[in-house]
């Protein structure tokens, strides 16, 4: 295959605009392949603009001639609070916020801003009405969104699909999960026309840390969905080994590849912004950017802050921590509990959901940045791509999280300090000589161990496969479907 130009068909729910960390290592991989003689056409959402983590900016990450092709989201939910409401009588307004799009997570429900009513809600609405559509909604992501709310979508974006590989020579098929519902693409097109299909796990579908909440029968049920779909894939790619191996323990028939590619650090990523804050402006600040949900707390930094201010208040004195991103309703009720029980109200600030470059300048300006990692059976396995994102921005790491790949990589790297996620004394300790040693110099760390993350080698070694794959596996012509 080597010489002309060959095309890989992206099937990614997460894709820019939409301020997702998963959208990172597609677009990324998207721009690097071409280096490698890979043209990608790319399926993914169309937003509407209104989602909470949408952010125009962002379609510049895009490289200049990507093809992408926009499906918008069905949500079922609206629709039929719109119908009810319209046949009850009712005033139907247009929707402020999507509620069913990834703030983090796809398939996951966003947490609205808390200015803002939920969408159902009108200005005298019924109450009746309030609580039928929170019972539709229960029973909508209970047993209608299995695996996840992209199924209307991956629906459509089969058929589209279709049509893609009906019309143009396609080598191969890419679907990263999650959304897990993308997974029906490529497993309907790999039948149906023998283009080798990759499955990219971001995030375990089966044993994910952050799917605990499902009832016993719904994570067998979405199981066995999982295994029949993945008998048809030629290489399943996860981004940690403990990932690949649990994969591999749990679908020991399958014949596919194997393939661990972790996510990465772009070297450019940070290039031309500079720290603008003074170093000596009597502050120690702490960032962290990104979403705090379900197993994704972070209440022990706060509790061990609390304890040493009780104890040394002008060692706490010049502390800020500065959470920029979502944080779920329960986790927030929990951090304003600790910070009223111990008085440090002050020294935290939560202004929610900003702009990927706000995001950005808040890292290179900071002393330390926090880094929360999901905790959880699976946890060990977990590498955010926060962690790459932070590696580029070259500031010491503070992290929450258990043993593990992620801790492996910080220590190895000297980039920070890492505590396990729930302990809060081994927290206040690692806390109290930091705070002691003011040391806040730039974290190089060692970049000789760093340079294997480096995306640019990751997505050489991707294309490479790609190659492999694409020449080993059985195909035939693209065949006509629409």
């Amino acid at each position: 295959m080597s010489g002309a130009d060959k095309t890989l068909l992206v099937v990614a729910g997460e894709f820019p605009p939409l301020k997702t960390i998963g959208r990172i290592r597609t677009v990324k991989f998207v721009d690097h392949l071409r280096q490698h003689g890979w043209h990608s056409i790319v399926l993914t959402l169309d937003p509407t603009g209104r989602e909470p983590n949408y952010d125009p900016s962002l379609l510049d990450e895009i490289p200049e001639g990507t093809e992408v092709v926009r499906l918008p989201m069905v949500d079922l939910e609206e629709s039929i609070a719109r119908a009810a409401k319209s046949l009850l009588g009712h005033p139907v307004t247009s929707p402020q916020d999507h509620p069913l799009l990834p703030g983090g997570r796809a398939g996951e429900r966003a947490t609205p801003p808390a200015n803002r009513k939920p969408v159902h809600q009108t200005p005298g609405g019924s109450p009746w009405l309030d609580r039928a559509h929170d019972l539709t909604r229960q029973l909508l992501k209970n047993y209608v969104y299995i695996p996840d709310n992209y199924r209307a979508w991956a629906n459509a974006a089969l058929k589209q699909a279709r049509h893609i590989v009906a019309t143009r020579p396609i080598d191969a098929i890419y679907t990263t999960l999650p959304p897990f519902s993308s997974a029906w693409v490529g497993y309907h097109l790999r039948g149906e026309t023998g283009i080798p299909w990759l499955v990219d796990y971001r995030d375990l579908w089966y044993g994910d840390v952050l799917r605990e909440w499902l009832p016993k029968w719904r994570q067998q049920l979405e199981l066995r969905m999982e295994r029949r779909l993945l008998k048809r894939a030629d290489a399943i790619i996860t981004v940690s080994e403990p990932k690949t191996a649990y994969m591999r323990k749990l679908h020991p028939e399958l014949k596919a590849r194997w393939e661990t590619l972790t996510n990465g650090y772009d070297t450019d990523i940070y290039a031309g912004r500079q720290r603008t804050r003074p170093r000596d402006d009597g502050r120690i600040e702490f960032v962290f950017t990104g979403r705090l949900f379900k197993n994704r707390r972070g209440h022990p930094f706060a509790e061990a802050l609390g304890r040493i201010a009780r104890r040394a208040p002008e060692l706490v004195k010049p502390v800020r921590v500065r959470i920029l991103g979502g944080v779920s309703p329960e986790i927030r009720a929990r951090y304003d509990a600790i910070l009223q029980d111990y008085g440090i109200n002050d020294h935290f600030e939560f202004p929610g959901d900003v702009s990927y470059n706000e995001a950005m300048d808040a890292q290179v300006n900071c002393d330390y940045l926090l880094l929360i990692v999901d905790t959880g059976e699976t946890s060990d396995g977990v590498i955010p791509g926060k962690l790459f994102e932070y590696v580029a921005a070259r500031r010491p790491i503070f992290a929450l999280c258990d043993p593990g790949v992620t801790q492996q990589i910080i220590e190895r790297a000297k980039i920070g300090v890492v505590v396990p996620a729930e302990d809060v004394e081994a927290c206040e300790d690692a806390l109290e000589q930091l705070l002691t040693s003011r040391s806040t110099q730039e974290a190089t760390g060692d970049r000789d161990y760093l340079s294997q993350f480096d995306r640019k080698q990751i997505s050489r070694r991707f294309s490479d496969f790609l190659e492999d794959i694409c020449s080993t596996a059985i195909t035939r012509p693209n065949v006509k479907t629409v």
